[in-house]
């Protein structure tokens, strides 16, 4: 049997080393790296104030270039007479910020009928008044309305819930072997060996179920359970816990960063003075004090703008891939943090950068109004009237009626229809939307890294290494009340709408994702629980071989080891 298994592993290599004498394959196209991605990210929410840097890239390019594309295409196809400007009958269908955030977020189904005719007072967009929008005043309509290339969908406190996972206190209660209520380093080591036995279907992960049930309840998140003194982020700035910064080719950027801080300062600061005190900020002291520069123990505008413009405390990049995937990239690790790429911890909080998919529908929306036109046009003229429909029965098509109407004639021909949803198709990938969530504060979340629903061998092994920081009171254990908040900063292509509260969602581990897709086709063939590691018994081969790629001595191959030896294969 081994002899077999050994052969096994020589026919995957020989797979690899094959591939490696084919032709060479075209390569994908590189991403030009001096074009601007960059949005920097006050985040403000519980643990303390810090400033986050986003790279985010849309089908290869910067999103603001891709916002700028669709606001082009969209102002040409309002544009019916072609001369470079709209008028006051074609600005008449400019969509209201509304509409256009619903487009931009995927939405091209939903708008309210009403919404589609003149409800954009022309000279609000008419700017310097010479009697016809161009395409900058356009932009810039929708950019100081809040469509722009990045959204932010959320308010932490307006009626989210904050997840609690009840299997906390039985996990607890499994790893703490000496039952003296806390965990310590021993403790987490043994962790794999302690939880092996409830792994039932024997494939090295450690699921919910296996632990004993699912997810649980939720408690609300108020503005009075963040202030007590024994939760993290004790600071005002919470009812706005993501604001964007102004990016770095806005005009006279470094006044717009001073208009930001200002109306900080205004709705937070309880004394009529335009200065924050250590209290209202949420900062560290050692950290306060760093900005305080004149020593008065409060912060004016212009010492929190040259925190707001100084170096960011997180740097991630995210990556949309396509209308119906997201593929993160990520960071380098910060030297000394044990934070993973894409997480930062600030005191009690673990906050996650998450690429959300895109949604399905946008790519079959032409054949859904098509359907619905010729569903009404009962005898086949290829066009329908607005006399013809009903809110009821063509919701949908009545919506877009005004804005598909190019000719403005009173009918919506096929072909103009096919037009339209061409258009509005492209909105999709042009605007990145951002939005908080709570994943709870518990054990098992914690030590879920990849928040798959199950603990795998790698992040039991790695449990101390995360946890140790929250140590507070550095007894060298964990107690119950030192686990981190976590929360995800979502980052992908959909919105729930034009500035609507983001929903927190609830966990719900009953059908994990696969975590797999690194590494060569090899190794993603032998990592059966698809952890993104093979272990010893998931490996086909000696123990020879898996000793020499298992290079860092862990007893896992991970998809990074695995890599560098294909390629030192491919190399000979």
């Amino acid at each position: 049997m081994r002899h077999l298994l050994t052969l096994s592993v020589a026919f995957l290599l020989a797979v690899a080393a094959l591939d490696a004498a084919a032709p060479p394959v075209a390569k994908p196209v590189v991403e030009d790296q001096a074009l601007d991605d960059t949005q920097d990210v006050l985040y403000l929410g519980p643990g303390r104030p810090s400033v986050l840097r986003l790279h985010l890239r849309s089908g290869g390019k910067p999103v603001v270039e891709r916002w700028k594309e669709f606001m082009a295409k969209f102002f040409a196809y309002l544009d019916r007479n072609d001369s470079g400007g709209l008028d006051r009958s074609e600005a008449r269908m400019v969509p209201p910020i509304a509409q256009m955030q619903q487009i931009l977020s995927g939405n091209i189904y939903n708008y309210f009928p009403s919404q589609g005719t003149a409800s954009v007072d022309f000279l609000t967009l008419d700017a310097n008044r010479d009697g016809k929008v161009t395409l900058d005043e356009f932009e810039d309509f929708y950019l100081k309305g809040g469509a722009g290339p990045v959204n932010v969908s959320t308010n932490l406190l307006a009626g989210n819930t904050f997840a609690y996972d009840p299997m906390t206190d039985k996990l607890f209660d499994l790893l703490d072997t000496n039952k003296d209520g806390k965990l310590s380093r021993a403790e987490f080591d043994a962790a794999e060996q302690v939880l092996k036995r409830l792994d039932t279907n024997d494939d090295e992960l450690i699921s919910l179920a296996e632990l004993g049930g699912n997810s649980g309840g939720s408690v609300r998140v108020t503005r009075e359970l963040l202030r007590q003194p024994n939760r993290p982020g004790r600071q005002a700035f919470q009812m706005n816990p993501l604001v964007l910064l102004p990016r770095s080719d806005v005009p006279r950027r470094n006044a717009a960063v001073m208009e930001v801080v200002r109306s900080l300062i205004k709705r937070t600061a309880q004394y009529k003075e335009n200065k924050l005190t250590l209290e209202e900020t949420g900062f560290p002291k050692a950290f306060f004090d760093k900005y305080d520069t004149n020593k008065d123990g409060k912060l004016d505008a212009l010492e929190l703008a040259k925190w707001a413009r100084g170096k960011p405390e997180g740097e991630f990049t995210v990556r949309l891939a396509s209308q119906d995937s997201a593929m993160m990239m990520k960071a380098p690790r910060k030297p000394g943090t044990g934070d993973d790429d894409m997480s930062l911890t600030m005191g009690n909080v673990r906050l996650t950068v998450v690429p959300s998919k895109g949604a399905s529908g946008v790519a079959n929306a032409k054949e859904f109004f098509l359907g619905q036109l010729r569903a009404v046009d009962t005898d086949r003229k290829g066009f329908v009237a607005r006399r013809q429909l009903n809110a009821q029965s063509h919701y949908y098509l009545l919506a877009i009626f005004d804005l598909a109407d190019h000719n403005g004639d009173g009918r919506v021909t096929e072909a103009e229809l096919k037009k339209y949803i061409d258009t509005v198709q492209a909105a999709y990938g042009a605007q990145v939307n951002l939005s908080l969530t709570s994943s709870g504060q518990g054990l098992f979340q914690a030590l879920d890294t990849n928040g798959d629903g199950q603990l795998s061998v790698r992040e039991l092994r790695q449990a101390w290494a995360r946890l140790a920081r929250f140590d507070a009171n550095k007894d060298g254990c964990i107690g119950r009340d030192e686990f981190p908040m976590q929360f995800n900063l979502n980052v992908g292509p959909d919105s729930n709408g034009a500035g609507f509260v983001a929903n927190i969602i609830g966990i719900s581990y009953t059908t994990p994702p696969t975590v797999g897709g690194r590494g060569p086709i090899w190794f993603r063939k032998m990592d059966r629980n698809g952890d993104g590691d093979v272990s010893r018994t998931e490996w086909l081969g000696s123990k020879a071989d898996f000793d020499r790629i298992d290079t860092n001595k862990d007893g896992l191959v991970s998809a990074e080891e695995a890599e560098a030896f294909d390629e030192s294969i491919r190399k000979k």
